[in-house]
């Protein structure tokens, strides 16, 4: 039997396949489930809007805009950079402030004076990569905000990696 009704059983004088058919009140009643985004285990240190790049294929590469938040898990303190993109809710930036030769150190842009660049081990795609990224700020306040929090969180993180060789 087809289908899309090219067969010759009649179906009904008054059936029209382009007609909306709604049962009862014409609203859908769903259970409200919890969202888990993976966020609940942590505390916001400080906030950032912005937007922020990803150096790809030799050229700096729009990820979005959004918040950019600094998150310290509360059971390990370890404070990590979390952004997601407005209106989507896609992750475009996620790693931890990391205390490693060569990575999260840094060093402004020289095209741009309201922007900041750093290498880390970024996981807000399937699988992590060691990216190079780049924020820029509408502000220059903002651009010394976030540098003092940067900073900061570097230290603390780097603080918690040379106390765990001592209590092991």
């Amino acid at each position: 039997m087809d289908p899309h009704g090219d067969d010759d059983e009649q179906v009904g004088d008054d059936y029209n396949p382009e007609q909306e058919v709604f049962v009862g009140e014409g609203q859908a009643t769903l259970p409200q489930l919890p969202v888990q985004t993976g966020e609940e285990n942590d505390e916001e240190v400080a906030k950032f809007r912005a937007k922020i790049y990803r150096f790809a294929d030799a050229q700096w590469k729009e990820r979005g805009v959004g918040d950019m938040k600094f998150l310290k898990n509360k059971q390990t303190n370890k404070i990590r950079l979390l952004m997601r993109q407005d209106k989507t809710g896609k992750l475009i930036a996620n790693h931890f402030i990391t205390a490693q030769e060569g990575f999260c150190k840094l060093s402004q842009l020289k095209t741009a004076d309201k922007s900041w660049i750093w290498t880390c081990y970024d996981a807000s795609d399937e699988q992590p990569k060691v990216w190079q990224l780049c924020v820029r700020f509408t502000s220059p306040e903002e651009v010394e905000r976030f540098k003092t929090e940067f900073e900061k969180a570097y230290d603390s993180n780097k603080a918690l990696q040379e106390e765990v060789p001592k209590n092991e």
